[in-house]
């Protein structure tokens, strides 16, 4: 899988979404339940991370597969649940589902979703 290097951080898709989906989507997409104090703690733990950069090390391949469930996936991250996503991008749920497929990473269908189960799989 060839990395994408168009938007190099977070923060970068974000502003691309922004741009291209309504204002309502965005917002929320964007926000979090009540005071959003989950948000606030999970983003808070997120930029106490630091990557540590080791140049001139030689060129290693790191293995990043995990196992989910008896299942192997390629990475340690996969598509969350989002309510009502079909609302968001029509054919939402089926993409995200097909996307999750082409890299082998884990998917999740909301129960609140716009498209049933049967569409999706």
């Amino acid at each position: 899988m060839e990395l994408d290097l168009s938007h190099p951080s977070i923060e970068d898709l974000r502003h691309a979404a922004r741009k291209r989906i309504p204002k309502f989507a965005f917002e929320y997409l964007d926000s979090a339940t009540g005071r959003e104090l989950g948000l606030k703690v999970n983003r808070e733990a997120l930029d106490a991370i630091g990557f540590m950069p080791s140049v001139l090390c030689g060129r290693t391949k790191a293995n990043l597969q995990t196992t989910l469930m008896g299942q192997t996936y390629d990475l340690p991250f996969g598509i969350a649940p989002v309510g009502m996503s079909g609302l968001m991008w029509a054919g939402a749920e089926r993409m995200l589902a097909q996307a999750a497929v082409a890299h082998n990473i884990p998917f999740s269908l909301s129960s609140v979703a716009v498209a049933s189960p049967e569409d999706v799989a």
